[in-house]
């Protein structure tokens, strides 16, 4: 059995502890192992999961941005851990490939039941996205 890498920490957290506050920007990510967490914004609960390998914490390493949400034990829980995450993307590109999985998963869904709420058909035009000029400039560059 492979031996866990010293930056993937096992963490236990009791029942109602914040693991990431809303507001705050800590760089760390949150994996779930066992238990029960809960989403919040402002005060106000958004989702629920006790779903192993859930992730937390992704869209506020990536952005560079504080938090959206506070992410909080439902249950006695106990998480992966891993501490300046960036630096660990950084160098785990398999890491990495999980994390633009799980975010396109996400806009996936997210597109899904948008189109799925419109009252009406859109033209082909409204339809389209356009990737930004400097983000495909950017792609040219390997060290982006």
């Amino acid at each position: 059995m492979a031996e866990t890498p010293e930056w993937l920490k096992f963490e236990f957290y009791l029942a109602g502890t914040v693991l990431l506050e809303q507001g705050t920007q800590t760089g760390r990510l949150v994996v779930l192992r066992d238990g029960e967490i809960e989403v919040l914004r402002d005060g106000t609960f958004i989702a629920s999961t006790r779903s192993p390998g859930a992730i937390f914490g992704e869209m506020s390493l990536l952005l560079e941005k504080p938090h959206t949400a506070t992410v909080q034990a439902v249950s006695d829980v106990e998480c992966y851990v891993i501490h300046d995450a960036l630096k660990v993307l950084a160098t785990h590109p398999a890491w990495t490939l999980q994390i633009a999985r799980l975010l396109a998963q996400r806009v996936n869904n997210t597109t899904a039941a948008l189109m799925a709420a419109k009252p009406e058909a859109v033209d082909d035009d409204q339809e389209r996205l356009i990737m930004p000029h400097y983000v495909l400039s950017d792609w040219g560059d390997p060290q982006v």
